[in-house]
């Protein structure tokens, strides 16, 4: 056997204790991780900042009808629900006889701005490389032609297994109908699934269909009602799913 000089050993060993040590610290760190095989995102207030071009549509209709503007965070709060909702909660009664006709004017409009002002998050991209070996998913209450075309418009449309929008299935967000749909379509069970969203319903929607929730306080949303919705996990940026998950 090949003797070494005592400090030539000592720094031998002093670097497998180390490696040793680094091994076990990281298999711990990993151990601490919920492995899931689902990610299941929300779209507006959560992968995507759309607030300003759905304020812009929703005040751009109210010109048409000689109403004043509405205040941002106004229109922010109803976001999430889909149009429908977004729409009827930024108009007065008198205007419901007509909705149709509304509507129809509303979704011609952002369909040709949807990405005026519209960008990804901060670490949107970072996060979805993170979880390219997972099935990836985006459950939006916004209607699925639109969806689609926001996230092929920020180029993150191929980093999808499966894009859902508040048509694609009989029941919007809070109702469990649309995870459960990709729940059974992955054959996947919901303790190895999360949702991630920016407000209640995106909770509701998880705790309902049995699956992890992760609430996202810099989102649409306002922070005590994602914070009332009691998710399993709440982050301040998307790159803290990397500390919770594998």
């Amino acid at each position: 056997m090949l003797a070494l000089p005592a400090g030539r050993e000592n720094k031998i060993n002093c670097r497998l204790t180390e490696v040793l040590f680094t091994s076990i610290f990281r298999l711990s760190e990993l151990s601490m991780k919920r492995a899931i095989d689902l990610v299941m995102f929300d779209l507006d207030g959560t992968l995507a900042d759309t607030g300003r071009d759905l304020a812009n549509t929703v005040n751009y209709v109210r010109s048409r009808l000689n109403l004043v503007p509405l205040e941002d965070r106004l229109i922010y709060g109803h976001v999430g629900r889909g149009v429908e909702h977004l729409l009827r909660s930024s108009l007065p009664e008198r205007c419901q006889d007509s909705f149709k006709e509304i509507m129809q004017l509303f979704l011609e409009r952002y369909e040709n701005h949807l990405l005026d002002s519209t960008v990804l998050y901060p670490y949107v991209k970072e996060i979805l490389d993170y979880f390219h070996e997972k099935k990836r998913a985006v459950i939006s209450n916004k209607i699925h032609r639109l969806t689609v075309l926001v996230l092929r418009g920020l180029g993150i449309e191929v980093c999808f297994d499966a894009i859902l929008g508040g048509d694609s299935s009989a029941r919007k967000k809070p109702d469990p109908q649309p995870l459960n749909q990709l729940l059974n379509a992955f054959g996947i069970s919901p303790v190895m699934a999360l949702m991630v969203g920016d407000g209640g319903t995106d909770v509701e929607a998880g705790k309902k269909a049995g699956v992890l929730t992760c609430g996202v306080t810099y989102g649409l949303g306002k922070t005590e009602e994602i914070v009332a919705a009691k998710p399993d996990f709440l982050i301040d940026d998307l790159r803290q799913l990397t500390d919770h998950f594998c």
